[in-house]
Formats: structure tokens, C-alpha cells, sequence
């Protein structure tokens, strides 16, 4: 008996709809874990933030040491603290591709999957039926 899908393209479409809900599973998952958090640090560890989306600075460690500094080196230090936990935290969110909407990027390979599945079937039935023809008329 033949296959219905000499192509194999049945087989790689269910290949790649398996791939993507495996894939937006695991986006789920991630969407659970703990949201993305930017560290960084300035005055050779002495001061330490961290931020978190959308840019929010959630905790900052000054070491008292440093309180002797005076107020311009101080808050550079500070402010190169924060930028670094800054570029940190986008580098955390930044996206490695452009939006994608995976529901309907899957809703669109299902549609492509059934229609070849129809067109592969009424190939196949014409084919079964030329060959019919063929032998009953050699026959």
C-alpha cells in the first residue's frame, strides 16, 4: 500500500506544529520564572544595584567607606553603578527576534497541513482512478 504523503511534507509539517507548541510551552514556563533583573556595580564592588523591568532600581548597597568620598565622585560612582545594572538588565530582556505571534503562526501551518492533506488525497484518488481506466481498458 502507498503512502499518503509520498512528499513527507504531512510528516514535516507535524514535525515543525510539534516543535512550536514545545516551544511555546517552554516561552510559558519562562513567563512563570523569576522576572529578568539587571546587576551592576561601580567602585570595585563597593556599591552594588539592581533593577528590574521597566527600569526600576530595586536595591542599592552603598559601603559606608565610601561616605568619606566627596558628593561629585560619590554619585559618579553611583550613577555608573546604575547604568551598568541598567545595560545589564537589557541585555536580560532584550529580544532575540522580532514579535512573533506563535498562535497564529501555528493556526497557519495547521491550515497548510490539512490542505495539503486534501490535495494530496484527491491527487492520489485521480491517479487510483486514471490507473482503473488504464487497466480496464487494457484489460
Amino acid at each position: 500500500m502507498t503512502s499518503a504523503d509520498p512528499s513527507g511534507i504531512d510528516k514535516m509539517l507535524t514535525d515543525t506544529l510539534r516543535a512550536l507548541s514545545a516551544y511555546q510551552s517552554g516561552q510559558e514556563k519562562d513567563a512563570e520564572a523569576s522576572p529578568p533583573e539587571g546587576c551592576g556595580e561601580a567602585a570595585e564592588g563597593l556599591i552594588r544595584v539592581r533593577t528590574a523591568p521597566p527600569g526600576r532600581v530595586t536595591a542599592l548597597e552603598v559601603d559606608p567607606r565610601l561616605l568619606r568620598l566627596d558628593l561629585a565622585t560619590l554619585t559618579g560612582h553611583i550613577m555608573a553603578a546604575v547604568n551598568d545594572a541598567m545595560a545589564d538588565l537589557q541585555g536580560a530582556t532584550a529580544p532575540t527576534a522580532g514579535p512573533i505571534d506563535l498562535g497564529d503562526l501555528g493556526r497557519q501551518l495547521t491550515e497548510i497541513q490539512q490542505g495539503a492533506a486534501r490535495q494530496f488525497s484527491t491527487f492520489l484518488t485521480g491517479l487510483a482512478d486514471a490507473q482503473d481506466r488504464l487497466s480496464r481498458r487494457d484489460g
